[in-house]
């Protein structure tokens, strides 16, 4: 069956809840994400492509519920639509769509300013594209949070606005709300920063625990199953590759740990899974989760 982007899933860790909100897809030429990947590498996994031939990746943010706190991880791409082109030779790869996640947040019956924190995996542009709605801040109320050598990494570059970075538009609406955090922190009950730098300086990933269930949220630490299950892949928008694949190898150790589940955010068909060890291969579970009553991404991973 053809990959489609996740629709909005939900489960439960003890006393916490995470929903995924999907905002929209991502799609373009596996190559061209995984650059010296092997055409019979995909063959053999045609359920990551689309009708197209296209690698999918799911575009969203994860509410969590923790007692009376609301918590929103990263916060997808927003109401654009934009085409992906090579570089090189400037021809259309694919494209990024967005524009579902409020009316997700709506759907779940939270509004904009129930949420209180905003926690940032990285600042790339697909993670922050609800900071602002018609220049006034889309999460009021919230705390916007980040790692500090994320922020730095982001102020003091002049990458800014190429390929997957934050335009100095959305650092300038950040700056006056930013505060930092660091691994190990818990800026909410239940909800723990794990640093795993690589794919940008300052990359976090989130621990939610409860009791003795744990989830690891990845964000773009992984950005699909078959990145544990084959040491070489190595994502085009990696800042740092070499670190990027030690970093991953921290993860599994995590995600290998009994009673851990995964959460990748841009995972396709569904969020939430798990790793399990093999006999010489590891091998990925998608696991239960309570799929939502909520318009989702129809085939082709089309936005709602």
């Amino acid at each position: 069956m053809p990959a489609r982007a996740a629709g909005p899933c939900r489960i439960a860790i003890g006393d916490l809840e995470a929903t995924f909100l999907p905002d929209g897809y991502i799609c373009a030429t596996p190559e061209s994400s995984y650059p010296g990947s092997s055409e019979p590498l995909w063959r053999a996994n045609p359920h990551l492509l689309d009708e197209d031939g296209r690698f999918v990746m799911s575009l969203g943010a994860i509410l969590v519920r923790s007692g009376e706190r609301r918590v929103l991880l990263d916060l997808g791409w927003g109401p654009t639509e934009s085409p992906i082109v090579d570089p090189a030779t400037g021809a259309t790869d694919g494209r990024i769509v967005g524009g579902a996640l409020l009316r997700h947040l709506e759907a779940c019956g939270v509004r904009p300013e129930d949420i209180d924190t905003v926690l940032f995996s990285h600042l790339h542009r697909d993670h922050t594209g609800w900071l602002d709605c018609s220049g006034e801040p889309c999460f009021p109320n919230a705390g916007h949070l980040v790692a500090e050598a994320e922020w730095t990494y982001w102020t003091t570059t002049g990458d800014l606005g190429v390929g997957p970075a934050p335009t100095r538009d959305q650092l300038a609406a950040l700056a006056a709300r930013v505060a930092f955090v660091a691994d190990g922190d818990t800026p909410v009950p239940g909800v723990d920063v794990l640093a795993t730098p690589g794919h940008t300086p300052g990359h976090c990933s989130f621990v939610l625990s409860s009791g003795t269930e744990r989830v690891v949220v990845l964000g773009d630490a992984v950005h699909c199953p078959l990145e544990l299950l084959e040491g070489e892949l190595a994502f085009v928008a990696d800042v740092d590759p070499d670190l990027a694949q030690r970093t991953k190898q921290q993860i599994e150790a995590e995600l290998l740990r009994p009673g851990t589940l995964a959460a990748g955010p841009h995972f396709a068909d569904l969020v939430f899974g798990r790793l399990l060890p093999g006999d010489g291969r590891r091998s990925w579970h998608f696991s239960e989760a309570q799929r939502l009553g909520l318009p989702g991404p129809p085939p082709r991973g089309e936005p709602a």
